[in-house]
This record gives structure tokens, C-alpha cells and sequence, in this order.
């Protein structure tokens, strides 16, 4: 298993997430606990690769947008907030065109758990139960890869691997009350799947290979979920 580059600056990111919490005690921080739904837009995964012995015709292997879940805890105060995310997603792993041999055009699925820790800024309005806000935050994921086992070689299942990974976006909170509040936004994250483009080669049974798109993974989000408030 790969664990992140920046493992380091996770932990300096957990560590100064919990001295502003603490350094904001007599800020009357409000907590906000949210479970979230939302769509995940994916990108492809892999290009076609072509080299002696194989031709793959223009296809490449892509996942499939989805859905996703997920829930955070929130730190806020009059200047901002910090939270812990944790999203789930969920992936089939397809062909983008089925070849010559190939029994089917899904190969598989890749599930990944991310942990963020995020930082908000707030745009105060006109309005004060609708807020605007932007966010920025970074952590790791960690991949759950499954192969149908007509499209891999004779050998074990690909190892799940812990990424590390940013994110960034734009959303709105619009109280309801006191205590509840929607939250809807929009993300943008990249992570690093730890592999140069040109190094990274899986081949199906089949005779027909693949390149890794990029380095880095962009996917996106869309969110709403359901705040509850507390002190």
C-alpha cells in the first residue's frame, strides 16, 4: 500500500485545525454536524496505449459518474471554519469501447474513501440566512480497486493504495432555523495517483494495453446536505 506524500502536512493541517478551534474557545464556536448526498462527476482513467503487439483501437477506460455520500463536522466562528470531511464514492470501471475479444465493456469497480480536513471563508449578504462561502482543503484517499477476473491476468487483485489529494469549491449554507440549515456546493478535487503517465501500463488478457491518463485524478462534486447546530 502507498500512503501519501504529504503525510506530514496532513498532520500539520489536523494540528492547526485543533489549535484554531482551541484559540477560537472564547469566539462562541458553533459546531455543525452535516450528512451530505451528492453526484460524482469521474474522469477517465486510462488511455489506449499503443505499442508492437497491440492496437487497441481508440478505446481507453474510463469511470462512471455516480453517487456519493458522506458526512462533516464543522468548527465554526465569526471569521471562518474548519472541518473534517469524510465523502464516499463509488465507480464501475468501463471500456470506452469494447475490442475484439472482450467479453464485456465493464471491467470492474473502484470504491474510495476520502478524508479532508477544509477550511471556509464566509461571504456575509444582505440576507442573514443565506451565506455564501468558499472552500479549500486537502487530505488522502484511499482506493478500493475489484478487477472482473476474465479481464485480469493470471495474479492477485490490484492493492488498494492511500493517495494524497486537494480539494477546492464554492458553496451556499441557508439557515432554516436555529439549529438547521441546507448546505449546497459544488467541488473540485485532484488527487495524486502517485504514478508517472509514461510508467503507468496495465494490459488486459486480450492483447490490449493501456496508459494512465495523468498523474493527478480530477474528478468534481455536487453536494447538498442537512446541517444540525450545536455548541
Amino acid at each position: 500500500m502507498r500512503h501519501p506524500k504529504s503525510a506530514g502536512a496532513v498532520l500539520a493541517a489536523v494540528l492547526s485545525a485543533a489549535a484554531l478551534c482551541a484559540s477560537s474557545a472564547s469566539a462562541q464556536v458553533k459546531w455543525d454536524l452535516t450528512p451530505f448526498a451528492g453526484y460524482y462527476i469521474a474522469s477517465d482513467l486510462f488511455n489506449d496505449y499503443a505499442y508492437s503487439g497491440s492496437a487497441s483501437g481508440g478505446s481507453g477506460v474510463e469511470l462512471t459518474n455516480s453517487f456519493a455520500w458522506g458526512g462533516r463536522l464543522t468548527a465554526i466562528n465569526r471569521r471562518g471554519a474548519v472541518e473534517f470531511a469524510y465523502t464516499r464514492t463509488g465507480s464501475d470501471v468501463k471500456l470506452k469501447q469494447q475490442l475484439a475479444g472482450q467479453p464485456r465493456n465493464q471491467i470492474g469497480r473502484l470504491d474510495i474513501d476520502n478524508y479532508d480536513i477544509n477550511f471556509i471563508g464566509y461571504e456575509p449578504t444582505g440576507n442573514p440566512k443565506v451565506t455564501p462561502f468558499g472552500v479549500i482543503g486537502f487530505g488522502w484517499s484511499i482506493t478500493h480497486p475489484e478487477i472482473d477476473a476474465s479481464f485480469v491476468a493470471p495474479g492477485p487483485q490490484p492493492e488498494s493504495n492511500s493517495l494524497f489529494n486537494f480539494n477546492f469549491g464554492l458553496g451556499v449554507r441557508v439557515a432554516m432555523n436555529e439549529k438547521l440549515a441546507t448546505r449546497f456546493e459544488a467541488r473540485w478535487r485532484v488527487t495524486d495517483t502517485n504514478l508517472q503517465t509514461s510508467s503507468g501500463l496495465w494490459c488486459d488478457p486480450y492483447g490490449y494495453c493501456y496508459s494512465y491518463s495523468s498523474n493527478w485524478y480530477n474528478a468534481g462534486e455536487l453536494e447538498a446536505g442537512l446541517s444540525y447546530s450545536f455548541k
